[in-house]
Protein backbone atom coordinates (compact mmCIF):
# COMPACT_ATOMS: atom_id res chain seq x y z
CA UNK A 1 0.00 0.00 0.00
CA UNK A 2 1.08 3.67 -0.65
CA UNK A 3 2.35 5.50 2.54
CA UNK A 4 0.15 8.82 2.65
CA UNK A 5 1.67 11.84 3.97
CA UNK A 6 0.67 13.41 7.43
CA UNK A 7 -2.85 15.30 7.75
CA UNK A 8 -2.18 18.82 7.34
CA UNK A 9 -3.82 22.28 7.92
CA UNK A 10 -5.75 23.11 4.70
CA UNK A 11 -3.65 25.96 4.00
CA UNK A 12 -4.19 27.65 0.42
CA UNK A 13 -1.16 27.39 -1.89
CA UNK A 14 0.93 29.76 -2.64
CA UNK A 15 0.51 31.36 0.57
CA UNK A 16 3.31 29.65 2.34
CA UNK A 17 4.55 26.19 3.37
CA UNK A 18 1.87 23.45 4.32
CA UNK A 19 2.26 22.24 7.80
CA UNK A 20 0.81 20.05 10.51
CA UNK A 21 -2.10 21.59 12.13
CA UNK A 22 -0.44 21.76 15.53
CA UNK A 23 2.58 23.35 13.90
CA UNK A 24 0.48 25.60 11.70
CA UNK A 25 -1.62 26.80 15.42
CA UNK A 26 2.25 27.21 17.00
CA UNK A 27 3.09 29.29 13.98
CA UNK A 28 -0.10 31.47 14.14
CA UNK A 29 0.30 32.09 18.02
CA UNK A 30 4.08 33.04 17.45
CA UNK A 31 2.94 35.70 14.81
CA UNK A 32 -0.32 36.56 16.73
CA UNK A 33 2.49 37.36 19.65
CA UNK A 34 4.82 39.23 17.66
CA UNK A 35 1.59 41.19 16.49
CA UNK A 36 0.28 42.16 19.77
CA UNK A 37 3.57 43.27 21.13
CA UNK A 38 4.68 45.87 18.64
CA UNK A 39 0.82 46.74 17.87
CA UNK A 40 -0.90 46.50 21.27
CA UNK A 41 -4.70 45.06 20.82
CA UNK A 42 -6.57 47.60 18.75
CA UNK A 43 -3.73 48.27 16.76
CA UNK A 44 -3.26 44.51 16.13
CA UNK A 45 -6.03 43.08 13.12
CA UNK A 46 -6.50 39.28 12.26
CA UNK A 47 -5.23 40.30 8.85
CA UNK A 48 -1.70 41.68 9.70
CA UNK A 49 -1.26 38.26 11.63
CA UNK A 50 -1.90 35.89 8.73
CA UNK A 51 0.14 38.05 6.52
CA UNK A 52 2.87 37.64 8.85
CA UNK A 53 2.17 33.90 9.29
CA UNK A 54 1.43 33.85 5.06
CA UNK A 55 -1.71 32.13 5.07
CA UNK A 56 -5.15 33.59 4.13
CA UNK A 57 -7.36 34.54 6.94
CA UNK A 58 -9.77 31.63 6.71
CA UNK A 59 -6.88 29.55 7.72
CA UNK A 60 -6.14 31.77 10.64
CA UNK A 61 -9.38 31.88 11.74
CA UNK A 62 -10.15 27.63 11.44
CA UNK A 63 -7.59 27.66 14.26
CA UNK A 64 -9.01 30.65 16.23
CA UNK A 65 -12.88 32.41 16.03
CA UNK A 66 -11.57 35.74 17.22
CA UNK A 67 -9.59 38.26 18.13
CA UNK A 68 -9.99 38.30 21.13
CA UNK A 69 -9.84 34.36 21.75
CA UNK A 70 -6.84 34.36 20.34
CA UNK A 71 -5.16 37.42 22.45
CA UNK A 72 -6.82 35.47 25.83
CA UNK A 73 -4.88 32.40 24.31
CA UNK A 74 -1.82 34.31 24.44
CA UNK A 75 -2.01 36.17 27.57
CA UNK A 76 -3.03 32.72 29.22
CA UNK A 77 0.62 31.45 27.81
CA UNK A 78 2.24 34.53 28.98
CA UNK A 79 1.14 35.18 32.59
CA UNK A 80 1.83 31.11 33.08
CA UNK A 81 5.37 31.89 31.82
CA UNK A 82 5.96 35.18 33.94
CA UNK A 83 4.20 33.41 36.80
CA UNK A 84 6.47 30.74 36.57
CA UNK A 85 9.41 33.00 36.77
CA UNK A 86 8.32 34.82 39.79
CA UNK A 87 7.41 31.50 41.98
CA UNK A 88 11.04 30.09 40.89
CA UNK A 89 12.23 33.69 42.34
CA UNK A 90 10.04 33.70 45.32
CA UNK A 91 11.52 29.75 46.89
CA UNK A 92 10.84 29.49 50.14
CA UNK A 93 13.75 28.21 50.86
CA UNK A 94 15.82 31.60 50.63
CA UNK A 95 15.19 34.13 53.09
CA UNK A 96 13.48 37.06 53.15
CA UNK A 97 16.25 39.55 51.58
CA UNK A 98 17.21 36.91 48.77
CA UNK A 99 13.32 36.58 47.79
CA UNK A 100 13.32 40.09 47.66
CA UNK A 101 16.63 40.81 45.46
CA UNK A 102 15.72 37.54 43.20
CA UNK A 103 12.07 39.15 42.79
CA UNK A 104 13.57 42.33 41.18
CA UNK A 105 16.26 40.73 39.35
CA UNK A 106 13.29 38.17 37.48
CA UNK A 107 11.10 41.37 37.13
CA UNK A 108 13.46 43.30 34.72
CA UNK A 109 14.83 39.36 33.32
CA UNK A 110 11.35 39.17 32.03
CA UNK A 111 10.87 42.92 31.06
CA UNK A 112 14.24 42.68 29.47
CA UNK A 113 12.78 40.41 26.25
CA UNK A 114 13.67 41.91 22.90
CA UNK A 115 10.27 40.74 22.05
CA UNK A 116 8.47 42.75 24.60
CA UNK A 117 5.65 40.11 25.22
CA UNK A 118 5.50 42.12 28.45
CA UNK A 119 3.23 44.47 26.73
CA UNK A 120 0.52 41.71 26.43
CA UNK A 121 0.30 41.40 30.07
CA UNK A 122 0.93 45.11 31.14
CA UNK A 123 0.19 47.15 28.27
CA UNK A 124 -2.24 45.69 26.01
CA UNK A 125 -4.66 49.04 25.86
CA UNK A 126 -7.64 46.66 27.05
CA UNK A 127 -7.39 46.59 30.81
CA UNK A 128 -10.75 47.59 31.09
CA UNK A 129 -11.87 44.15 29.59
CA UNK A 130 -13.03 41.78 32.31
CA UNK A 131 -11.44 38.60 31.24
CA UNK A 132 -7.85 40.80 30.04
CA UNK A 133 -7.99 42.65 33.67
CA UNK A 134 -8.47 39.25 35.61
CA UNK A 135 -5.54 37.72 34.21
CA UNK A 136 -2.91 40.65 34.46
CA UNK A 137 -3.99 41.41 38.10
CA UNK A 138 -3.33 37.71 39.09
CA UNK A 139 0.46 39.38 38.30
CA UNK A 140 -0.43 41.96 41.08
CA UNK A 141 -1.87 39.49 43.69
CA UNK A 142 1.05 37.03 43.41
CA UNK A 143 3.85 39.42 43.47
CA UNK A 144 1.83 41.80 46.43
CA UNK A 145 1.02 38.93 48.30
CA UNK A 146 4.75 37.98 48.81
CA UNK A 147 5.65 41.65 49.60
CA UNK A 148 3.07 41.37 52.66
CA UNK A 149 4.36 38.24 53.89
CA UNK A 150 7.52 39.68 53.87
CA UNK A 151 6.43 42.67 55.72
CA UNK A 152 4.38 40.27 58.07
CA UNK A 153 7.30 38.27 59.04
CA UNK A 154 10.18 40.89 59.41
CA UNK A 155 7.47 43.91 60.69
CA UNK A 156 5.28 44.76 63.34
CA UNK A 157 3.33 46.26 60.95
CA UNK A 158 -0.56 45.27 60.91
CA UNK A 159 -1.77 43.04 58.22
CA UNK A 160 -3.90 45.46 56.55
CA UNK A 161 -0.87 47.87 56.53
CA UNK A 162 1.16 45.41 54.77
CA UNK A 163 -1.38 45.01 52.22
CA UNK A 164 -1.45 48.53 51.05
CA UNK A 165 2.18 49.02 51.55
CA UNK A 166 3.06 45.91 49.56
CA UNK A 167 0.69 47.02 46.90
CA UNK A 168 2.73 50.18 46.75
CA UNK A 169 5.93 48.76 46.31
CA UNK A 170 4.63 46.38 43.83
CA UNK A 171 3.06 49.15 42.29
CA UNK A 172 6.60 50.88 42.42
CA UNK A 173 8.96 47.83 41.30
CA UNK A 174 6.20 47.40 37.79
CA UNK A 175 6.16 50.93 36.95
CA UNK A 176 9.54 51.41 37.08
CA UNK A 177 10.83 47.98 34.90
CA UNK A 178 8.03 48.83 32.57
CA UNK A 179 9.88 53.07 32.30
CA UNK A 180 13.10 51.23 32.35
CA UNK A 181 12.04 48.56 29.28
CA UNK A 182 9.75 50.72 26.84
CA UNK A 183 10.67 54.33 27.62
CA UNK A 184 14.41 54.28 27.58
CA UNK A 185 16.44 53.58 24.56
CA UNK A 186 17.58 50.34 24.25
CA UNK A 187 21.21 51.11 23.74
CA UNK A 188 21.55 53.75 26.12
CA UNK A 189 19.67 52.52 29.47
CA UNK A 190 21.30 50.51 31.76
CA UNK A 191 21.74 46.85 31.84
CA UNK A 192 18.81 44.87 33.31
CA UNK A 193 21.05 43.53 35.99
CA UNK A 194 22.21 46.99 37.07
CA UNK A 195 18.76 48.42 36.94
CA UNK A 196 17.45 45.35 39.37
CA UNK A 197 20.51 45.71 41.81
CA UNK A 198 18.91 49.60 41.64
CA UNK A 199 15.45 49.32 42.29
CA UNK A 200 15.86 46.35 44.74
CA UNK A 201 18.41 48.71 46.80
CA UNK A 202 15.31 50.72 47.02
CA UNK A 203 12.74 48.24 48.32
CA UNK A 204 14.52 47.01 50.53
CA UNK A 205 15.70 50.36 52.11
CA UNK A 206 11.52 51.27 52.59
CA UNK A 207 10.88 47.28 54.54
CA UNK A 208 14.39 48.05 55.97
CA UNK A 209 12.94 51.34 57.79
CA UNK A 210 9.55 49.79 58.97
CA UNK A 211 9.87 48.93 62.64
CA UNK A 212 11.17 45.55 62.96
CA UNK A 213 9.90 42.21 64.73
CA UNK A 214 13.24 41.68 66.46
CA UNK A 215 12.45 45.24 68.31
CA UNK A 216 8.67 44.64 69.37
CA UNK A 217 8.50 43.93 73.35
CA UNK A 218 8.11 40.75 74.05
Amino acid sequence: MTAHPAATAPDEPGRGRRLPRHERRRQLLDCARAVFAAERYAGASMEQIAERAEVSKPVLYQHFPSKHELFLELLDAEVASLRALLEAAMDTRRDNRERVRATVAAVFEYMASPERTHRLIFDSGIDADPEVRTRSEAVHRLLSSEVARTIRADTTVAEAEAEVLSRGLVGYLLGAARHWADRLDADARPAAAEMARTVDALVWRGLASLPSADDAPR
